[in-house]
């Protein structure tokens, strides 16, 4: 506890929401363990460092219920740039040291740690306290009893039958269910202090966990159609919440009609809204998988349609977590990622959600006029997960990352903390970005669904891990 601090929250930094060109004011905590005797902090203006003086500011003395012993360190900078790095250099009895995002170093490291004040426009100011709750419509609660169901689907029992964890029928097995089972169980949610309800899929799809959309046109009939989710919102929004949807920037499903008319006619117009080989008639898909095969972004057509469909359901919806965010756009030689988490945000307006799914460091996608912020699994649920498990359980792979754990305590492992020989990172806060770290002011993590109900919330073929509790970034930590 003796160790400087400063993150990105209103209690170290004077404006939360800079203006290009604004002043503003950082403080830095100092205990007195840490010996500190003199503050710059080095900005980034234009691409080159500029050193700003601090001097303490004895009017913070017990700022934040603090001991009254800590020096606040004062100083003013400019954001000179949509995105300012900033890091502060600190004298001390023992030398210089580096205090940034990333923690407290005595050497020079790179700029990609660095705290940021950002001046790109915020996100929807209800997100930074948001409290989400997921759900797995085919594992929630169903309204009715099991609809004659499609060719696809293994029936369960809803009672009796166990979740099929992996293998065959995992992406098969149905249990029933609905959006009205969720409208009816709003009671519940709300007890728990959730203000949010997030959606997986519930477009229509040869699977249960409709991640390979066959149209995004309307709601799939087996989770009650259009009507229902008009309903859900309807009842949700009545009482003050909000409403998510779950959408594939990256691919659809090979029954897509958008698909099925390219694959059926090389002279088709969506042709070109995919990756097909010429010589083979090949075509590319998510990790290999055919049934998802990937949308082409360099496509108008791709553009145009997914525009339309994201803004179709605005309304009901309150906005959008993207699934698989970080490879939109993305293959080989083309990166249009940016480009089209610009282009959708744009069209979405000012008070829609846009969070990204992305499954380690999101830091390069993030601080611009795209994604609002992502589902942090690097810099939250892998960390907390690896707490939170025994350290003698063994596995083929721990949320997606090779290896079981034991007491190495390395990636997989239960982590020692902090390592020996080196300081605990500082949190960021708000307009703060760096890998790996968490925040003062994050988005709570949605809570669990019932686990007699939806114990296997994975159940993409092949399977993926992934969290049930999920958790994104808002701006308030590392946002656009």
């Amino acid at each position: 506890m003796g160790e400087p601090h400063h993150d990105g929250s209103a209690l170290y930094v004077s404006d939360q929401e800079p203006a290009l060109g604004s002043r503003v004011t950082l403080w830095l905590r100092a205990p007195l363990a840490a010996g500190i005797t003199g503050v710059h902090v080095r900005t980034v203006h234009d691409g080159e460092p500029r050193y700003a003086e601090a001097a303490p500011d004895p009017s913070r003395r017990e700022a934040g219920g603090y001991g009254g012993t800590d020096v606040w360190w004062r100083a003013e900078i400019t954001a000179v740039n949509p995105v300012t790095p900033y890091r502060f250099l600190l004298a001390t009895r023992g030398g210089q040291a580096w205090l940034t995002a990333a923690g407290l170093v005595t050497h020079d490291v790179t700029d990609a740690g660095d705290f940021r004040l950002v001046c790109h426009r915020p996100p929807p100011s209800w997100m930074s306290d948001a409290i989400v709750y997921q759900i797995f419509p085919d594992r929630f609660d169903r309204s009715r009893p099991m609809r004659d169901l499609p060719d696809w689907a293994l029936p369960r029992d809803w009672d009796l039958d166990p979740v099929i964890p992996a293998g065959p029928g995992t992406s098969g097995q149905f249990y029933g269910g609905d959006l009205d089972g969720v409208a009816q169980r709003l009671d519940h949610i709300q007890s728990l202090g959730a203000d949010t309800v997030y959606l997986t899929p519930i477009f229509p799809a040869r699977s249960n966990h409709r991640y390979n959309a066959s149209t995004f046109e309307h709601v799939d009939p087996l989770l009650g159609g259009d009507e229902a989710l008009h309903r859900l919102s309807g009842a949700l929004h009545a009482r003050g919440m909000r409403l998510l949807g779950d959408i594939t920037t990256n691919h659809c499903g090979d029954t897509h009609e958008w698909f099925t008319a390219a694959v059926s006619d090389v002279n088709a117009v969506e042709r070109e809204m995919f990756y097909f080989d010429r010589d083979t008639g090949d075509y590319e898909s998510w990790w290999g998988v055919k049934t998802l095969p990937k949308l082409n972004w360099g496509s108008e057509l791709v553009r145009a349609r997914m525009r339309a469909v994201l803004k179709k359901w605005l309304g009901p919806l309150d906005g959008w977590r993207v699934d698989v965010a970080n490879m939109t756009g993305r293959r080989a030689a083309d990166d249009h990622n940016h480009e089209v988490a610009a282009l959708l945000r744009a069209e979405l307006g000012h008070e829609a959600a846009f969070i990204a799914e992305h499954n380690h460091d999101a830091s390069a996608d993030l601080d611009r006029e795209g994604w609002h912020g992502t589902m942090n699994y690097g810099g939250f649920t892998r960390p907390v997960w690896a707490w939170l498990r025994g350290p003698e359980l063994d596995l083929d792979h721990f949320l997606g990352v090779p290896g079981g754990g034991g007491e190495g305590g390395g990636a997989t492992g239960r982590p020692r903390w902090p390592p020996s020989g080196r300081s605990r990172p500082t949190c960021r806060g708000a307009r703060s970005s760096t890998p790996g770290s968490c925040s003062t002011r994050t988005t709570r993590p949605a809570s669990a669904p019932s686990p007699a109900r939806a114990s296997a919330t994975c159940s993409r073929s092949p399977c993926r891990p992934r969290c049930r509790a999920r958790r994104w970034c808002s701006r308030a930590v590392s946002s656009a």
